[in-house]
């Protein structure tokens, strides 16, 4: 089954819960999100214009949800994920930036030369986290127990109850565990979890640069690591960029001082956009560790993950966000078609339907990433030089350039 991503159910008003979950403990909720991230946030909304009242529960006040996910990364948003979203044309044009073209170099040179490289044509929007954090919160009304952490999960007289950290339980017909990578729930349902470690440690933030990026997104593929830009909206000439690097060497190198940093990215990446600058002595750059996992279902009774709780890959190819944008997407629709059936919620056949969704393409994804850097980052200097040969040859075939284009903007 191909689902379009589309709620059956028509939208209509509910009256504001205002927490009766925790004064009624006997109130069974329809829908719980556990984890106000971007993950849950975006599930969140997706369900509310679906005609849902979800309720949200989450560690952090609800004052503290939009400093706490005022991160350093952006994420290039593919058309499809901007659809999906229903992000408006303004909202775009404000707070993001068009990507025009992504040029991507195989490392076979010692500085990028975008003759060179593979140039594809994008569509994208670079959006950085902390903003589409603010307009989903901005966008709708939040129910939820927050300032209250998930302690245990079980199943009991049909429904999976949440036991939270101040001893008070919270009863639901479905739960979406939206708490990411090292999700308690996940763990707690026993659903297995095959972790990669990358061993890299990746350096994210903006960066100032002499020429101007044109709208253009760059990536190399190099020895140990890859460098990435973003072209931002609010100055032609800074980029957000991702420099990642073999664990024990980033311990050392990214504790330099920012303008030393500056240099050093600008000698891995090349002169494609001038001489590179630090924002300031003391940028907002933040550095992360680089982990993969799929699971062995993304189901359980009255559960389904997702986001980073149900995958995660490599950054490279950029998609981690616009998959969860995805998996949204499909729960809201394979719900909405429940509702309006009649059907219960938590229907393990229906959440079959969202596994069957979902699996394939993320799955696909997650092995794409992961060959890529074995082969690009990590490979003998033989195989990395067929491969990044390759990149450039692609650029002869527009059939097979068309292909990557349309895949890179599902």
């Amino acid at each position: 089954m191909v689902l379009r991503h589309r709620c059956l159910y028509m939208k209509h008003s509910f009256p504001a819960l205002e927490g009766p979950y925790m004064r009624h403990p006997d109130t069974v909720q329809e829908i719980v999100i556990v984890g106000a991230g971007l993950a849950g946030l975006i599930q969140a909304r997706s369900l509310q214009q679906c005609g849902f009242a979800p309720v949200l529960v989450d560690p952090r006040p609800e004052a503290a949800l939009r400093l706490s996910n005022a991160d350093t990364r952006s994420t290039a948003l593919t058309p499809r994920a901007v659809e999906l979203l229903g992000l408006p044309e303004d909202w775009l044009r404000a707070h993001g930036q068009r990507i025009e073209e992504k040029v991507v170099d195989g490392g076979l040179s010692p500085a990028l030369d975008p003759a060179q490289a593979l140039r594809l044509e994008s569509g994208a929007w670079v959006i950085f986290n902390r903003d589409l954090t603010g307009f989903l919160l901005d966008d709708m009304t939040l129910d939820g127990a927050f300032g209250n952490a998930v302690t245990d999960s079980r199943i009991e007289d049909g429904k999976r109850v949440l036991v939270l950290d101040n001893q008070q339980t919270l009863a639901a017909r479905l739960v979406i565990a939206a708490d990411g990578k090292d999700s308690l729930l996940r763990r707690r349902e026993d659903i297995a979890s095959f972790p990669r470690d990358f061993r890299q440690t990746a350096l994210t933030g903006r960066i100032e640069h002499a020429q101007p990026h044109q709208g253009r997104a760059f990536q190399r593929f190099l020895p140990g690591g890859t460098v990435a830009l973003l072209p931002l909206a609010d100055d032609p000439r800074a980029s957000s960029f991702i420099w990642v690097e073999p664990t024990g060497k980033a311990s050392g190198l990214f504790s330099l001082p920012p303008a030393v940093l500056a240099s050093r990215l600008h000698a891995r990446f090349g002169d494609a956009l001038g001489a590179f600058t630090a924002p300031g002595d003391a940028p907002a750059w933040g550095q992360f560790p680089l982990r993969a996992h799929h699971c062995e279902t993304i189901v359980g009774a009255r559960l389904t993950l997702i986001g980073e709780a149900a995958h995660s890959m490599h950054p490279l190819a950029g998609q981690g966000l616009n998959m969860t944008v995805k998996d949204a997407a499909s729960l809201a629709a394979v719900l909405a078609d429940q509702r309006r059936n009649g059907l219960d919620l938590g229907d393990a056949q229906g959440l079959q339907t969202y596994q069957r969704d979902r699996r394939a393409e993320t799955a696909r994804f997650t092995a794409l990433t992961t060959g890529l850097h074995d082969v690009l980052d990590r490979g003998p200097a033989p195989l990395r030089a067929l491969a990044a040969g390759g990149l450039q040859l692609i650029n002869r075939l527009p059939p097979v350039k068309s292909l990557l284009r349309r895949e890179a903007n599902r």
